[in-house]
């Protein structure tokens, strides 16, 4: 019987990604995003409310996703699991938990930058404006679906399964963690709104690159990420609400310690 042959050494080494591969993938999530905008508007509907832009953003994912696909094809294994680690545990789906947990503590970590560089306060990113804007149970599930299954999936497939791949090939871990994670938080400039929102940005970055390579796949990335996300959502769409639920419980547990003292 013949012997198989170790899989090569590194991480996700069997598709050869260049630097290219990448932004084109990238770039063609931002032609079907025109694409999409275009048929959206042309039916007379309005972009830049939640449901039609969450399928403008499906879209776009789709696309990215789509030309990956084919790239891997071409290029790859076939496999997206060995070309970009997209795989799926049980296991790894902690990582949503605990990425609410990364969402809150670099939120935390960030607010005395913010305060310190927006005195007047920051702007709003265009995607937390529209996503603010749902009123219906079918805009926020839109919202929820794209923010935190659609996107998680996608990035990860972008900028932890192609984009660190190849900075892993040609630089040593940590420099390759950073450089990946600083990628991540500046493409998010695209909306010149998410200023104040890139220094934590690189830090998830940094955090995803690290649990990626230490898995040797997506799993864990995008069980986090989908975490990440899904805090922040949940913060947009329901953050008045819960604030308002605080301060109430507040006032009543004031006035339960003020009778008994």
């Amino acid at each position: 019987m013949t012997a198989v042959p170790p899989p090569p050494p590194g991480y996700l080494p069997v598709a050869k990604w260049r630097l290219l591969d990448v932004v084109m993938v990238f770039a063609a999530g931002f032609v079907g995003a025109i694409l999409a905008t275009s048929i959206v508007v042309g039916l007379g509907a309005d972009a830049t409310q939640p449901l039609w832009f969450s399928i403008v953003f499906f879209a776009q994912s789709g696309t990215s996703f789509a030309f990956a696909w084919w790239l891997s094809k071409r290029r790859g294994s076939g496999s997206l699991a060995a070309d970009v680690g997209l795989i799926v545990r049980g296991r790894d789906w902690w990582g949503v938990p605990a990425g609410m947990v990364v969402q809150v503590v670099v939120s935390l970590m960030m607010v005395p930058l913010i305060v310190w560089l927006f005195p007047d306060g920051a702007p709003e990113q265009g995607v937390s404006a529209i996503a603010g804007q749902s009123k219906t149970i079918l805009d926020q599930l839109a919202v929820f679906i794209a923010v935190a299954v659609a996107a998680p999936i996608v990035e990860e497939v972008i900028f932890r399964g192609m984009l660190l791949s190849v900075l892993a090939r040609v630089m040593p871990k940590w420099p390759a963690i950073i450089v990946s994670g600083a990628v991540f938080g500046a493409v998010h400039l695209l909306d010149p709104n998410a200023i104040a929102v890139v220094p934590g940005l690189f830090v998830i970055g940094v955090v995803l690159a690290w649990a990626a390579l230490r898995s040797g796949d997506l799993s864990l990335p995008i069980a986090l990420h989908s975490g990440i996300n899904l805090f922040a959502a949940i913060g947009i769409l329901y953050g008045e609400e819960l604030m308002n639920w605080y301060e109430q419980q507040s006032a009543q547990l004031e006035g339960v310690i003020r009778f008994f003292l």
